[in-house]
């Protein structure tokens, strides 16, 4: 028996966001971390069949798909690139 194809909504809901009482300023001044854009980091997320891989461009997941999922069905991405 297969299991049913997910569908994923276009907006995710929101969530609370916790405050980082752990992280010093001395941490994120030596450039551990920094905030990013889409153009600087592109992230597409493979959804389908619960796989939840990520790739630098929709190209590559889709490769991905027709390799591993053997399908090359194009819905079931988070990105936020598009």
């Amino acid at each position: 028996m297969s299991q049913p194809q997910l569908t994923l909504p276009s907006v995710l809901p929101s969530a609370p966001a916790l405050q980082d009482v752990t992280t010093t300023p001395q941490q994120l001044q030596s450039g551990l971390a920094r905030v990013t854009n889409p153009q600087e980091t592109p992230i597409f997320i493979c959804a389908f069949e619960n796989c939840n891989r990520l790739f630098q461009s929709r190209d590559r997941l889709m490769a991905h798909r027709k390799r591993d999922h053997d399908s090359e069905d194009q819905t079931d991405v988070i990105t936020w690139n598009e």
